[in-house]
């Protein structure tokens, strides 16, 4: 790169800040916007409010400086005609420009056309002149002007800071055309990338086209080295649209045909094959006290079906808050443990942790349980370790303290990720590295290494274009059914002026014995301002509420403090709870019915959706009062969005619209966080590149006829593998 033209080393170390680390770099530094300014026109013939082209003469040339606030200000004012008049230009603080200016120069300026006021703010009449032609002479030093009997009050039009080009090339850059608008960084101007890129589309004719002859003729796709170049400089609005098209199905095509690689090449492992009978299926259920719904029957199938095969599950369980996917998990930790084998159970919170812990306890035996996390005591963890490595502990419920590298587990045989996109992929391919099982394993077809079943769970709520493309190596099974009985969260917004009204309703819930959540403020600074914004609104809810038993749960408390409150508020010892936002997920409290967001605007839609997914698990009607501030009352959307549905899917569909897929279910970590042109709101051309990968890889499991894209693919997943 450092042999091009105006690259030096400084440039270089800003041109990595955009990506751009190579020379081929640029021609995939893709524009993100156009400016029109193909319509080259006449001075008289300039439209005001349009993006416009004009070719002219400089006529006059005059600098002032000025401030702006304590900083000094060039102006350079510009007279350009043509034969049909004259037209006025405006730069600020160009100090290169006066010196490359002079009378009858040829230059284009291409902007915004505005019109021409008087001194006194008046519109002039428009102007049409033709004035004499001025050969070069000399330039001019700075502030001289040509044609000083001109005056600037009687011109009609305006441009200020237009893109300027100098005329003389046979084709312009900057102006003329549809020009591209690149992302900038300090010292990296959009003008300068579309410098380089011109000088670099020659090399396109050594760039090989990737994809199959009979694929681009089926779906009318133009060739790869059309699409860069015109995506770059397009000749027009339908030749832009071709480049587009094909640079946004390249995109999501190599992602699609790598999670379909990396699901092929799982299902080439070996896992061991854990016994799923009816008869322990039944023994399972009978120790639960309630029926699993036709979602979780259906889902339950799915899960045995996996464990019984000799080859790694790799499953999400998608069920939205409540929806039952903990008694799933434990179903399949139980047969898991029955065959002898070893499970890791990994919570994203302490909290979720304990909670699953109490349970996976009632269902599993107490011995067959225990529990890792950051607190545990030097000699407790030995222990614990000691016991995990020769496999007498069976099912441990763990946070990250379950990735530690002395945490070794030789006949681990399931994983159950709560949440995964809260844990890193490195993280994931640590617990799933193949083990050694040695030549006695009877659940294992002959001796050698396996590879542990994966089960994955989320509660958030995730769009069908995510289904297709960040989840295209996962299987899925659905919990679209919420547990009988359950009645639907009523939800509310509450105006600053109303917030009286709805503590009065609050106390009457309080007093017919229900039990209520207060989440603080979000505070996005500092996890000690959050504990402090926490324990403020503790002790204004003492105040509101002063026959209430009111506690306060934070992230930063002992392990053994949160547990103590977890523990007393599930048992009715205390009736309100004030908490950050460490509840998000997995607290599990029937009789609580009552949930307050304050400061709820500064959330999330999807997380308030799961702080909401706390209340309603019992029989008795819940409420969910959102207390924004007063300025955020009005026409919150996320808000609204809450307000109108309980529906998990059809919130997970808004927050797409309203975020867009960046911050979005394990977005970041899937590589379709780093879209250049496609979209993952582009459902059709999702599934189109999907069917394609499916297709090419019946043809080509090995991708042996097509060598480039057999690299690109192994490029993809191995980046995926270092996220």
């Amino acid at each position: 790169m450092l042999e091009l033209a105006r690259v030096g080393p400084a440039k270089a170390g800003f041109l990595r800040k955009l990506g751009i680390t190579f020379a081929r770099d640029f021609l995939y530094t893709f524009p993100r916007r156009y400016d029109d300014f193909s319509r080259i026109t006449s001075i008289a013939s300039l439209r005001v409010g349009e993006s416009m082209t004009v070719r002219g003469r400089v006529r006059r040339v005059k600098t002032s400086w000025g401030f702006r606030g304590r900083r000094r200000l060039l102006r350079i004012f510009v007279d350009i005609a043509d034969d049909t008049g004259v037209l006025a230009v405006t730069w600020y603080n160009l100090r290169f420009l006066p010196r490359q200016l002079w009378p009858g120069r040829q230059i284009y300026v291409a902007g915004k056309v505005e019109l021409a006021t008087n001194n006194d703010g008046s519109v002039p009449a428009a102007r049409v002149s033709t004035p004499p032609a001025s050969p070069r002479v000399a330039p001019p030093t700075a502030g001289q002007s040509g044609d000083k009997g001109e005056r600037r009050e009687g011109l009609s039009f305006r441009m200020r800071s237009p893109v300027i080009e100098f005329a003389g090339a046979e084709e312009t850059t900057h102006t003329g055309r549809i020009t591209p608008v690149y992302p900038e960084t300090y010292g990296v101007s959009s003008r300068f990338l579309r410098a380089q890129v011109k000088q670099l589309l020659p090399l396109l004719s050594s760039l090989p086209e990737y994809l199959p002859a009979d694929l681009r003729r089926r779906l009318r796709l133009i060739g790869i080295h059309q699409a860069i170049s015109q995506v770059h400089f397009p000749t027009s609005a339908p030749a832009l649209e071709q480049a587009q098209a094909r640079l946004r199905f390249d995109e999501l095509f190599f992602l699609q045909l790598s999670a379909l690689v990396r699901r092929r090449t799982r299902q080439q492992e070996r896992a061991p094959s854990i016994p799923a009978k009816q008869l322990g299926i039944n023994k399972f259920l009978s120790r639960l006290s309630y029926r699993l719904t036709a979602a979780q029957q259906r889902a339950l199938t799915e899960i045995t079906a996996d464990l019984t095969r000799a080859v790694p599950m790799n499953r999400l369980l998608q069920g939205d808050v409540g929806s039952g996917k903990s008694a799933l998990a434990q179903a399949a930790a139980y047969l898991t443990v029955r065959a002898g084998w070893q499970v890791f159970y990994l919570a994203p919170t302490e909290v979720l942790a304990h909670q699953q812990f109490a349970s996976f306890q009632l269902v599993l035996g107490r011995g067959a349980v225990a529990s890792m996390l950051g607190g545990l005591r030097r000699r407790e963890r030995a222990d614990l370790t000691g016991r995990l490595r020769n496999s007498t502990a069976l099912c441990v419920i763990g946070t990250h303290a379950l990735l530690q590298s002395d945490v070794a587990a030789p006949r681990l045989a399931l994983v159950v990720i709560d949440e995964q996109h809260r844990f890193g992929v490195r993280q994931r391919a640590a617990l799933l590295r193949p083990r050694g099982a040695g030549p006695t394993s009877p659940s294992l077809r002959g001796a050698g290494e396996y590879t542990p079943h994966l089960l994955t769970m989320t509660a958030t709520p995730i769009p069908r274009t995510l289904n297709l493309t960040v989840l295209g190596d996962l299987d899925i099974s659905l919990l679209d059914e919420p547990p009988p009985g359950r009645k639907p969260v009523h939800t509310v917004i509450v105006a600053p002026a109303d917030r009286d009204v709805a503590i009065l309703h609050i106390l009457e819930e309080l007093h017919a014995g229900r039990q209520a959540y207060v989440i603080a403020p979000l505070v996005e600074e500092s996890d000690r301002l959050e504990v402090k914004s926490a324990t403020a609104t503790a002790a204004e809810m003492r105040e509101l509420f002063p026959d209430i038993a009111v506690g306060l749960l934070h992230g930063q408390m002992p392990s053994a403090e949160k547990e103590r409150i977890l523990r007393h508020f599930s048992a009715g010892a205390l009736q309100l709870l004030v908490a950050t936002a460490i509840v998000e997920v997995g607290v599990n409290v029937p009789n609580a019915s009552i949930m307050i967001i304050e400061g709820a605007e500064r959330f999330g839609l999807a997380q308030l959706h799961q702080f909401r997914g706390r209340i309603g698990r019992g029989e008795h009607q819940s409420y969910c009062y959102l207390f924004p501030t007063a300025a955020a009352v009005a026409a919150n959307p996320r808000l609204t969005a809450l307000a109108a549905t309980t529906d998990g899917f059809v919130i997970a569909e808004e927050d797409l619209k309203l975020r867009g897929p960046g911050e979005l279910y394990g977005v970041a970590q899937s590589g379709f966080g780093h879209l250049k042109v496609a979209s993952l709101l582009d459902y059709p051309t999702i599934k189109q590149a999907r069917q394609e990968a499916e297709r090419l890889l019946a043809e080509d499991p090995t991708l042996e006829n097509y060598h480039i894209l057999r690299r690109k693919v192994a490029q993809k997943n191995l980046a995926a593998h270092f996220e």
